[in-house]
């Protein structure tokens, strides 16, 4: 009786095994497709929990001390959410960033409001609320460490940072 026990349960282990192989290639495959798409209209790179999406100053054009978003960046984000709506197993956290100027909370706090006009954005382009999370970073995690107006315009910038939740919490397809 304890061999049989045995028996199953390294049958069970297996089976086990070979599925969260599945999933996570299968996971790797929509994380790929997912670079390879947002790639095509901002610069990615890949992190160990997904994807991040920079929409500085190339993309996104935050005005010194502006959190609003013009026609041009509705655009991009109406593409970024239509690639977002084709997707599953996501979660994507809005990470807002300022240049150099002015004080830790006043950035702060304008930090949050840019990372929150693109989530409210993206919300109306029709991307569930529940998989979006806002940060604010102020002037905190800078892209470039330099004091002249190239480098301020660069690190006023958004950060979409898209992980895959079905590989980080095993929840099944839907």
């Amino acid at each position: 009786m304890a061999r049989l026990d045995a028996t199953t349960a390294r049958d069970d282990a297996a089976r086990a095994r070979a599925e969260a192989e599945q999933v996570r290639k299968h996971a790797e495959a929509e994380m790929n497709r997912l670079e390879d798409a947002l790639g095509k209209i901002a610069e990615t790179h890949r992190t160990a929990l997904g994807v991040v999406m920079n929409l500085g100053s190339e993309y996104l054009k935050f005005e010194f001390d502006k959190a609003e978003l013009r026609a041009e960046d509705r655009e991009l984000l109406s593409r970024v959410a239509g690639i977002l709506l084709s997707s599953q197993d996501y979660t994507v956290s809005v990470n807002g960033h300022t240049d150099d100027v002015g004080s830790d909370a006043y950035n702060q706090k304008l930090s949050e409001r840019r990372a929150q006009a693109v989530r409210d954005y993206l919300v109306k382009a029709g991307v569930p609320a529940e998989v979006l999370s806002v940060t604010g970073h102020g002037k905190a995690l800078p892209l470039i460490r330099r004091a002249d107006d190239t480098a301020r315009a660069k690190n006023r910038r958004v950060e979409l940072a898209i992980a895959n939740t079905r590989v980080q919490y095993g929840r099944p397809a839907s």
